[in-house]
């Protein structure tokens, strides 16, 4: 039992959170500014969805009304976006979701979650790879796929089970040209974007101009109106554009290579999200004003509609937009998922190797390149198809338990703020230090019951201790409670949501018992929910963005993420899941004995532990590691 609760103790501690002063201090170059921040963000957001997702989904799930549904998933992306905010803001390090949830949900929740970014930001930029190279082919007449079936492979395609049937050998190119830039550092990776932008920028700019010069607004009214899949449609259409705004974290991402990133952040990712949203809707009001949705080309939708009206240089000027805009996307995936294996194996939960910075361009150096083959695998070997499926599994997940984590550090009294003292953790209810307007210490009877005691976070309210039916709740440590009704919530949330869209057909047929157990599972979802505003939040007034309607806002978030992975096959989560094993089994092995936390309390120290920064000719100096959450 003594070993049990020791391994318990080790794979659910938090890292503490320090003053600004020590959470500022980073190896990495502070150089990104409010305008770069917004550039990346739209770089990593404007990749290949706009112009292949948008004309599949308005032939044959949204028709028109795709504007509808991309207003939907843009209100989606910014209730996860919210969460990541508040988190990048308070903790300027990188890491983003990984970083957060070490704070709040403890270190092998922390693994997690990191271990799903990386598997999101590879398998997004090896299909960006494969989709680039997939647009040059289409452009240069499918020269490559020739030259690799023709010449490399005489004729002879693969017939394997989830393998292409040829080598997609120009992907790797891509991936190495594009990291070569992201090495450079991120001032210049932004710029390169920013170049990319710019001309994708122009190109939406032309369609939009030369759509309504040649816009029938017949084509809203007639085959059907303007919602011509009903309201489910629409829903549908948004839980698959849902992934168009896919990246905003790559400004979370860059935290600590940001100059001001308390104020920065939160205008980059308002501006960015807006500014996507606005010329994604744009577009496609554009692509079914000129031709009737039921006539739209899936594969080159901007392109056919423009040609359908004799522009024939639309099929050019559009692949040069596609191409710039995955180029960006490619870069920004390419620079998050480094900083993702940096932020590990800086604290010991991956090879300590590859938290090395390069001295000279300040970027860790052998995360990089050790991401860029990573890449190159999928890329080269994967069908973009298999690839985009499983994009979106890493990316709800981790979204998921960002929301998650937001409620348990609002509510979480045993989570270090940012004025307390160096590498000690805040004082329990027994233990509370002295309030400012109560100066007097309360031991754990008197909080229960005085209601002139300072308002610890997590704990119940005061003027609910008298309600009989909620008493008890007074009694748990504080944050307990929270954390119970949180998962319980989700549990129920997902049964419900799970009922209604596996057993549609029962429900339409009036079945009492799957109608009893949807009516028990909402009763128990929102009454669970409702038990956690119930208890006080922590106080922190920094100078900084916090989420308004907490625990509301980060709970629809994770109701929306819910019914997107309710939409996924179950051969996605079977991937994931294997995944996942492989990722808890390096941590078993390596991680969870090299973990520097860990170490640190085990020779109860101030968890402050030493990072190597070696310069590129092979010497190495040592800055302090700041822990922070």
């Amino acid at each position: 039992m003594a070993f049990c609760r020791n391994v318990c103790s080790r794979i659910t501690r938090r890292k503490p959170l320090y003053s600004d002063e020590k959470l500022f201090e980073t190896p990495l170059k502070r150089s990104l500014g409010t305008f770069q921040l917004c550039i990346m963000g739209m770089g990593a957001m404007f990749g290949s969805g706009l112009y292949v997702l948008t004309g599949v989904q308005a032939k044959e799930v949204t028709g028109p009304a795709i504007i509808l549904s991309y207003v939907i998933a843009a209100v989606a992306a910014t209730l996860s976006a919210m969460c990541y905010v508040e988190f990048a803001c308070r903790i300027p390090r990188t890491g983003s979701a990984y970083t957060f949830a070490y704070i709040s949900l403890g270190e092998l929740w922390a693994f997690v979650i990191g271990w799903d970014l990386i598997l999101e930001y590879v398998i997004t930029a090896a299909a960006l790879a494969s989709s680039i190279t997939g647009y040059m082919d289409n452009l240069t007449g499918y020269a490559f796929r020739n030259f690799t079936v023709e010449v490399l492979m005489d004729g002879q395609l693969w017939d394997v089970p989830f393998i292409a049937p040829y080598p997609n050998v120009f992907a790797p190119v891509a991936v190495i040209v594009v990291t070569l830039f992201v090495i450079m550092g991120a001032d210049v990776s932004s710029w390169v974007t920013a170049i990319c932008m710019t001309v994708n920028f122009g190109v939406i700019a032309v369609i939009v101009v030369m759509g309504f010069m040649n816009a029938d607004i017949s084509n809203w009214e007639d085959y059907g109106g303007f919602v011509p899949y009903g309201t489910s449609g629409v829903i549908a259409g948004a839980a698959t554009l849902f992934f168009s705004f896919v990246g905003f974290d790559a400004i979370a991402m860059a935290n600590e290579e940001t100059v001001n990133p308390r104020q920065s952040i939160p205008r980059a990712t308002v501006i960015a999200i807006l500014f996507t949203a606005i010329c994604y809707i744009l577009a496609s009001a554009v692509l079914t004003l000129v031709v009737p949705y039921t006539e739209l080309d899936e594969l080159s939708a901007f392109a056919s509609v423009f040609q359908a009206r004799g522009i024939e240089w639309a099929r050019w000027v559009v692949g040069v937009g596609a191409l710039c805009a995955m180029f960006s996307a490619l870069a920004m995936n390419l620079y998050c998922t480094p900083r993702s294996i940096y932020a590990m194996a800086s604290d010991g939960l991956l090879f300590s190797c590859l938290s090395t910075v390069n001295s000279y361009f300040r970027v860790p150096i052998y995360a990089t390149l050790f991401a860029m083959f990573f890449v190159t695998i999928p890329a080269t070997f994967v069908p973009l198809p298999e690839l985009v499926e499983f994009i979106s599994i890493g990316v709800l997940f981790g979204y998921a338990f960002v929301a998650g984590a937001m409620i348990l550090l609002r509510y979480g009294p045993d989570i270090l703020r940012e004025d307390s003292e160096d590498g000690l953790e805040m004082p329990s209810l027994g233990q509370q230090a002295p309030d400012a307007t109560n100066q007097r210490a309360v031991d754990d009877n008197s909080a229960l019951l005085d209601t002139t005691s300072a308002h610890t976070p997590g704990a119940l309210k005061h003027r609910f201790r008298s309600t009989p039916l909620l008493r008890e709740l007074g009694r748990f440590d504080p944050g307990s409670t929270v954390m119970v009704s949180l998962l319980c919530s989700v549990f129920f949330t997902f049964c419900t949501l799970a009922l209604a869209e596996h057993a549609t057909k029962e429900l339409a047929a009036g079945e009492w018992w799957v109608i009893l157990l949807l009516i028990l599972f909402s009763f128990c979802a929102v009454g669970t929910f409702l038990i956690i505003p119930l208890h006080y939040q922590n106080r922190d007034t920094g100078e900084y963005y916090r989420v308004p309607w907490v625990p509301l806002i980060p709970w629809l978030s994770i109701v929306c993420n819910i019914v997107l992975i309710l939409k996924l096959r179950e051969v996605t989560l079977l991937r994931y899941l294997i995944w996942l094993v492989a990722g808890l089994t390096i941590y078993s092995i390596y991680g969870y004995r090299h973990s520097k936390l860990g170490r640190s309390l085990q020779r109860n120290d101030s968890p402050e532990e030493h990072r190597s920064d070696e310069g590129a000719a092979g010497s190495s100096a040592t800055y302090m590691s700041v822990y922070t959450n």
